[in-house]
C-alpha cells in the first residue's frame, strides 16, 4: 500500500489521544520511538509469515553507508508516509596535533571500573591472574578462569565483570595492570596539546616500555568531529531522499534518541540541539540548544508540545522551539517519556529518571508524584496499568495501578539480578511480554502471575509486536526471533540471522522490517508468500 506523504499526516503520540484518529490514518505508521502508540505494537495489518527460514534473511534493499555505535550512536529507524527516518551524530576523524583519550581508547585498552569489586577483591583477582601457570592452555585455562570467577564473585559481580575477569585471567601476565588502566581512565576527555605532551605523560606514568607502547598505540593521531544528521530514505528502495546536516559535537554512542515524525516535521535530538526539520524537504524549521550535550532521549510530541530528557525533562513548543518549562527534578538524559491518561480523566507525563519513576503535569512540569523505578527503559501503559522494567533494587518488572489524586500503587513486581535493565515491555491482550534481562517471559497484567519464561540471550533492545507475533533481537543483534504472543505457552516460530545492531528497535513497514546494521539500514520482507 502507498502511504500518504508526511505533510498530509496529523499524528499525535500519546496513547490516550489515538482514538481520535481513524484506522486508515494509523495504518503502517511507526513514526516515533516504539511506534505510533509508543507501546511497541505495530498498527500494520499486513499479515507476516508464520515462521522464519533457517540461516540468514536476505535484505530486499540496503541504504548507503550510515555509521553507528561510537561513530553514530544507536538510534532506531522510524517509518512515516512511506519514508524511513534516522537521526545520527555522524562522526568522522580528522588529522590533529591534539591527542585525546576518549571512550574508544578506554575500551581498546580493556579498562573497566572495579567499584563493584572493591579494593580487596580487585587485588585478589590481579594476584590470581599474575600467579596462574603460564603453561596452562586451551580448555584447562578456560575452565580455570571460569572456576575462579565462580568461586570468588557474587552474582552481581559476575554479571557486571565476570566475562572481563575471565579474559584477564586467561591473559595472565600479559594483561595490563588494573591500576595502570585506571591511570589511563583518569585522563579520559582531557586532551594533550601535542604528541610530545602525550609522550611525556606516558613515560612518567608507564615506565614499562611494552605497556607504554600498547597504550600509545591505542591513542589515535586524529580527532573526531560530529555533525548532527537526519537521513530520509525511500521505504520501498532504501534510496536516500535527503540528508539534513548541522554542526555538532562528537558524543560517541551517547546520542541515540529516536526521531519523531509528526504533522510534517521530524523532531530529532542531536549532540547539542533538538531539531525540527521539514519531513518532506529536509530543511531546518528551528533548533533549540540542549544542555548538557549528548542526550539519548527520544522526543515525545503531543499537540503543540515536544517533551525530551536532556539533563532534566524539558518541554518545547512545536511551532517555534521555544522552551516552555524545564523540570530539574526529573534528572537523566537516556529515558524517554510517555503520557498516561487514567480513568479519572487526568493525563500525566511519566518518565523514568535516574533514580525513580516520576509523574508530572504535562502543561506546567509540576511534579505530581514519584515512585520506585528509574533507568533507561520506557514505561508502557494499558488503561490504569503502567508497567516498567527497572534495575532499582526489588523493582525489576513492576506493574503500577493508578490512584485518584495520589501516586500509583504497586500491583506486582518480579525482581531478578541482570546485567542490563534497558528493554521496554509490551502489553497485549491482558499480558505483559518482556524480552530483556536474559529471559523472555509472559506475565498476567492483572495479578503478575508468570505464564511462561525462557532463558534467552536478549538484552538492551526492545521487542515489537506485529500481526500477533513478537519480534525480538538477540545475541548482540546477530539473530531475530519470531515468537507467538500467546500466554498459553512459549512458541518459537523461527530464528534467523539478521546481523543487526543490538540496541536499536527494528521498524515494521507494510509487512517488511527495517533494521539498522553497523554501517547501513536494511529492509527484510516478512510478508506471507
Amino acid at each position: 500500500m502507498e502511504l500518504p506523504g508526511p505533510t498530509m499526516l496529523r499524528r499525535l503520540a500519546p496513547i490516550a489521544l489515538l482514538s481520535c484518529f481513524s484506522a486508515a490514518t494509523l495504518h503502517a505508521e511507526w513514526n516515533q520511538w516504539r511506534g505510533s502508540q509508543r507501546n511497541g505494537i505495530s498498527d500494520d495489518s499486513t499479515p507476516i509469515a508464520g515462521s522464519l527460514p533457517q540461516g540468514s534473511l536476505t535484505p530486499i534493499w540496503e541504504s548507503g553507508t550510515i555509521p553507528s555505535d561510537h561513530d553514530g550512536g544507536h538510534s532506531s529507524p522510524v517509518v512515516s508516509g512511506g519514508r524511513v527516518y534516522l537521526s545520527v551524530v555522524w562522526h568522522t576523524r580528522v588529522p590533529s596535533e591534539t591527542r585525546l583519550i576518549d571512550e574508544e581508547v578506554i575500551s581498546a585498552v580493556g579498562h573497566r571500573g572495579t567499584n563493584v569489586l572493591g579494593a580487596e577483591l580487585t587485588k585478589k583477582m590481579e594476584d590470581a591472574r599474575k600467579s596462574r601457570p603460564g603453561s596452562m592452555r586451551g580448555t584447562a585455562l578456560d575452565e580455570a578462569a571460569k572456576k575462579w570467577v565462580e568461586e570468588n564473585f557474587s552474582e552481581e559481580q559476575k554479571l557486571v565483570l565476570g566475562t572481563w575477569a575471565e579474559q584477564r585471567f586467561k591473559q595472565g601476565k600479559n594483561a595490563i595492570d588494573v591500576e595502570l588502566l585506571d591511570k589511563v581512565a583518569k585522563r579520559q576527555n582531557k586532551p594533550f596539546a601535542t604528541a610530545a605532551e602525550l609522550l611525556t605523560w606516558a613515560e612518567t606514568e608507564f615506565p614499562d616500555t611494552t605497556v607504554r607502547e600498547r597504550i600509545l598505540k591505542a591513542i589515535p593521531d586524529t580527532l573526531k568531529v560530529g555533525r548532527d544528521t537526519i537521513v530520509c530514505l525511500d521505504g520501498q528502495t532504501g534510496k536516500e531522499l535527503w540528508k539534513f546536516e548541522h554542526e555538532g559535537q562528537p558524543t560517541g554512542r551517547r546520542t541515540s534518541g529516536t526521531p519523531a515524525v509528526v504533522d510534517g516535521k521530524v523532531y530529532a535530538v542531536g549532540s547539542t540541539n533538538l531539531y525540527a526539520v521539514d519531513a518532506e524537504k529536509g530543511t531546518l524549521v528551528w533548533k533549540t540548544e540542549l544542555k548538557p550535550a549528548g542526550a539519548g532521549s527520544s522526543p515525545l510530541v503531543n499537540d503543540d508540545k515536544v517533551y525530551v530528557m536532556a539533563g532534566g525533562l524539558m518541554c518545547v513548543e512545536t511551532a517555534t522551539g521555544k522552551t516552555l518549562w524545564t523540570s530539574k527534578e526529573v534528572k537523566g538524559d537516556t529515558a524517554s517519556p510517555v503520557l498516561w491518561k487514567t480513568s479519572d480523566g487526568k493525563t500525566t507525563l511519566v518518565c523514568n529518571a535516574n533514580k525513580g519513576l516520576i509523574g508530572l503535569d504535562p502543561a506546567t512540569g509540576e511534579k505530581r508524584w514519584e515512585v520506585e523505578g528509574g533507568g533507561q527503559s520506557s514505561p508502557v501503559i494499558e488503561g490504569d496499568h503502567l508497567v516498567i522494567f527497572s534495575g532499582a533494587q526489588d523493582v525489576g518488572l513492576r506493574c503500577y495501578l493508578a490512584q485518584k489524586d495520589a501516586a500509583p500503587k504497586t500491583l506486582w513486581s518480579h525482581w531478578w539480578m541482570s546485567r542490563r535493565y534497558t528493554g521496554s515491555p509490551i502489553i497485549h491482550e491482558g499480558h505483559v511480554y518482556l524480552m530483556c534481562g536474559g529471559k523472555h517471559q509472559c506475565v498476567s497484567l492483572a495479578d503478575g502471575k508468570v505464564k511462561w519464561q525462557e532463558e534467552v540471550e536478549s538484552t538492551i533492545t526492545s521487542p515489537l509486536l506485529v500481526d500477533g507475533k513478537i519480534l525480538s533481537i538477540e545475541q548482540n543483534g546477530i539473530f531475530l526471533r519470531l515468537i507467538k504472543a500467546d500466554p498459553a505457552s512459549y512458541q518459537l516460530l523461527g530464528r534467523a540471522k539478521v546481523e543487526a545492531m543490538w540496541c536499536p528497535t527494528p521498524a515494521p513497514y507494510d509487512g517488511r522490517l527495517i533494521v539498522r546494521r553497523k554501517d547501513k539500514v536494511v529492509c527484510f520482507d516478512l510478508r506471507q508468500k
